[in-house]
């Protein structure tokens, strides 16, 4: 079988692109003849075709990547298209980048009047929610994967998707890769962990309101990419700079949860944060909000606790305060290892090429 598969472009650090990674040499493994439409891509085992886009304003690269796709997508006359980008014609999406409208929704609760007004006129946000509204088109795509029960619940809502052409496969993790550590030193104060790319959405603003009605000696390591320098000041202003850490993006990140106590991921919307299934399978608790679909697998109060509201800082420092118990919190470790075990990645990767060998059988 002739696989089309699109993404826009391909992170060595992208919890997406490591998931189409091994869906690609799972196919290439199968037998199947695999041809990646990307603007740019790494990696080896399939056939690479460069889309062009637009230099210069989001909505310009966004609109003419999937124009391009299209174009180039017939030219190929692929079996199957396989898609992880909001573009115009595929046979399958994964919507792990969740729905646009609900993002925006979500976010206005936490924005100033004027901010949300400004997003409303960036023609980038008006540019993916019309891509998204034909991605999402039961004209258009014939099966949409999910990775989660709330996002599938958001495409229904919004697009009104047929829900029995929605499948909810969650995502996956390597827990040979992520393991927990038996090196963790005790007899010291709680090290929280923050891990991701888009501060604002992920919710770092909350960790650190909720440091402050937290002991002192608890302290929050931050990785990933982002204003650092915006959030630094933000724990200056809330004092209690001298507990929060910064050591950037590039470390080994299985070694970084080896250091940690619990995973705090507050965010304002996530469809499915990879790296909570990372965290549970590295012994560490989780901490998350109910918007984020990996909330989905965790157990309130045994795995880790749900909050409904993000910006409730106090709410989020209660929800964290038992797992400062070195006995309680050894407890969550064990049952967190057992999530992750229940959610392995060679799962999720078989998961994902049933419904693709599904959809291409019943296309012939």
């Amino acid at each position: 079988m002739k696989i089309g598969v699109v993404r826009q472009r391909y992170t060595a650090i992208g919890g997406a692109e490591r998931y189409l990674d091994s869906v690609i040499r799972a196919l290439a493994a199968r037998g199947h003849e695999v041809h990646v439409f990307a603007n740019s891509w790494e990696g080896e085992g399939f056939t690479f075709h460069r889309v062009p886009m637009m230099r210069g304003a989001s909505f310009l690269k966004a609109l003419t990547f999937a124009l391009s796709a299209r174009k180039m997508l017939r030219r190929e006359k692929c079996d199957l298209v396989f898609s992880l980008e909001r573009t115009l014609e595929q046979d399958v999406y994964r919507a792990g980048d969740g729905c646009h409208r609900q993002w925006l929704r979500e976010r206005a609760k936490y924005e100033s009047a004027f901010k949300t007004a400004c997003v409303r006129l960036n023609p980038l946000h008006w540019t993916l929610c019309a891509l998204e509204r034909r991605t999402l088109s039961s004209e258009r795509t014939d099966r949409i994967i999910a990775n989660s029960k709330r996002g599938k619940n958001e495409i229904v809502e919004h697009y009104g998707f047929p829900e029995e052409r929605i499948e909810v496969i969650y995502s996956g993790v390597d827990c040979e890769r992520f393991r927990p550590s038996s090196e963790k030193r005790l007899g010291e104060g709680a090290r929280l962990l923050f891990v991701g790319t888009g501060f604002e959405r992920k919710g770092l603003h909350f960790c650190i309101g909720a440091l402050k009605h937290l002991p002192a000696d608890v302290r929050l390591c931050v990785i990933g990419k982002g204003d650092t320098a915006r959030y630094a000041a933000l724990a200056r202003k809330e004092g209690v700079d001298s507990r929060v850490e910064f050591p950037g993006q590039n470390r080994d990140i299985a070694a970084v949860y080896g250091e940690a106590d619990l995973l705090v991921h507050p965010a304002i919307y996530e469809p499915f944060a990879n790296v909570c299934l990372e965290a549970l399978a590295s012994g560490l608790p989780v901490i998350t909000s109910r918007i984020n679909g990996a909330s989905e697998v965790i157990e309130q109060g045994k795995s880790g606790a749900i909050i409904d509201d993000p910006g409730d800082t106090v709410a989020l420092a209660e929800a964290i305060r038992p797992f400062l118990d070195v006995k309680f919190r050894a407890a969550a470790a064990v049952r967190a290892r057992a999530v992750a075990e229940a959610h392995p990645f060679a799962q999720n990767i078989a998961e994902t090429l049933r419904v693709l060998t599904q959809v291409r059988e019943s296309n012939r």
